[in-house]
């Protein structure tokens, strides 16, 4: 007669301390890459289409998240998916819980169903004391937001402001996250 036995889930791990060096270890004085994957999502951005975004990530009590690490995802200009570009990996700063991406505004992707979506970019976070990423996105215009199919059937239109960024231009954006609390942010599961 075999027994069986029955397994159990191990306990899931957390992401870090050690999260840069393995992910990006030229942040913490590792130089033994010769490029680095992510430092930028789009190569040779010009002046003219660049746009800066910055922001912090904060936790609960409202403290900025000083480790944490941030993948992005995006189209490009043209609403089109590359698989060597639009990807980037980012990381908060040590001592002040910022991050800065230096990218390109993307353009309006056309869905399968032919139904144009607004401009959008992915932000996956992983940091200490977190059992899983998460992933919310970037949003540039309200009304885009308000008019994207996926959000029109939930009566979350109070909370839709936590996906747009803060600008007094358009080429320089502060997007802040919250993991929890009043202002915390969508986020998504996938």
């Amino acid at each position: 007669m075999v027994k069986i036995q029955k397994f159990i889930d191990t306990p899931s791990q957390t992401a870090g301390p050690f999260l840069h060096i393995g992910c990006t270890p030229r942040i913490t004085g590792i130089n033994i890459f010769k490029s680095e994957l992510g430092l930028t999502p789009f190569q040779d951005i010009s002046d003219n289409e660049a746009i800066n975004i910055k922001g912090k990530i904060y936790d609960g009590n409202k403290e900025p998240i000083i480790d944490a690490m941030i993948e992005t995802w995006q189209c490009d200009a043209n609403g089109n998916y590359s698989s060597n570009q639009g990807f980037a990996r980012i990381v908060t700063d040590f001592k002040t819980g910022e991050y800065q991406l230096k990218t390109i505004r993307p353009g309006n992707e056309i869905n399968t169903d032919g139904y144009l979506s607004p401009s959008y970019i992915t932000f996956w976070i992983v940091a200490r004391g977190m059992n899983r990423p998460l992933i919310t996105r970037m949003y540039f215009l309200e009304n885009d937001l308000k008019n994207d199919l996926m959000f029109q059937r939930l009566n979350i239109e109070d909370r839709l402001k936590t996906l747009i960024p803060y600008t007094e231009d358009e080429k320089n954006f502060v997007f802040d996250i919250h993991l929890q609390g009043k202002k915390e942010t969508i986020f998504f599961e996938f």
